[in-house]
């Protein structure tokens, strides 16, 4: 909508990129602050989200692990005959494209995205359901949430369904999916944040058919791109699940995590351990 609104008024692209980064951001955290604060009484710590100095390892954490899944699907898609490898390159133009592009990318979709889902709404549903079905019904609202808007501008007249289609409702579900992951195994949401940024940046510059890009790569067949797209984030699935039933990091998926006020007696908690050792 407001995409729509700023195109009346012949805002140039760059500029509407940066409104919407600011109007995103600037609407969404303090909104998901003040549910924590005053509604659910809950301390902000309880979402995930360290601090930028503690939590700077596993936001590089996410990147590194996005750019592994990665390769994997290269080599994958590669040895099925799928896609070939063309060429690596060093663009400066592209660096500088992307040196733009992150902090927008940043601040209008990575951010306010894990804060709101994999941050707040998660947390909320594991306080009262396990955690394999908080997770669950996460990915559900994480798909229905884009579907809801597109119906609210089809109804006033500004939208269309054109992009809710079934590939892409199969990758909202498989990214909320790695997305949330990222956070129950590491336990930082940063985590999520990093895995997030590197894969719009990956999909937008870096692996795709074009002189321009890191890596240069032909699609010989429909499932190359699938592969790249879709076949990464489900590497990074299953990844994280055998992380997550390694003995020294068991999680216990029935496991939930009640989410006491911050004045709470700590030791008249009773609380479900969150992991099984």
């Amino acid at each position: 909508m407001i995409a729509t609104v700023a195109g009346s008024y012949q805002i140039p692209t760059l500029g509407l990129q940066i409104l919407l980064a600011v109007v995103t951001t600037s609407i969404s955290v303090p909104l998901i602050y003040l549910l924590r604060r005053y509604v659910d009484q809950r301390p902000w710590s309880g979402l995930g989200l360290s601090s930028v100095p503690s939590g700077f390892r596993y936001f590089l954490l996410g990147i590194g692990f996005l750019a592994l899944v990665t390769a994997a699907a290269l080599l994958i898609g590669s040895a099925a005959g799928w896609l070939r490898i063309v060429d690596f390159h060093f663009p400066i133009v592209t660096m500088l494209v992307i040196l733009i592009n992150v902090p927008i990318a940043f601040f209008y979709e990575a951010f306010p995205e894990e804060i709101t889902f994999r941050g707040y709404v998660y947390r909320n549903l594991n306080t009262r359901f396990p955690r394999w079905l908080a997770l669950v019904l996460q990915v559900v609202m994480f798909v229905l949430a884009p579907i809801a808007v597109t119906a609210f501008m089809v109804a006033i007249g500004i939208g269309t369904w054109d992009l809710i289609t079934v590939e892409y409702i199969i990758n909202l579900v498989a990214f909320g999916t790695v997305l949330q992951l990222s956070r129950i195994v590491s336990h930082n949401l940063w985590m999520s944040i990093g895995f997030h940024l590197a894969w719009l940046e990956m999909v937008r510059y870096a692996v795709v058919p074009s002189q321009y890009a890191f890596i240069e790569i032909e699609y010989l067949s429909v499932w190359g791109n699938y592969m790249v797209t879709i076949g990464s984030v489900i590497i990074g699935i299953i990844l994280l699940i055998v992380w997550s039933l390694r003995s020294k990091n068991r999680i216990d998926w029935n496991g939930i995590e009640p989410d006491l006020p911050p004045d709470s007696n700590p030791e008249t908690k009773e609380v479900l351990p969150a992991q099984s050792v």
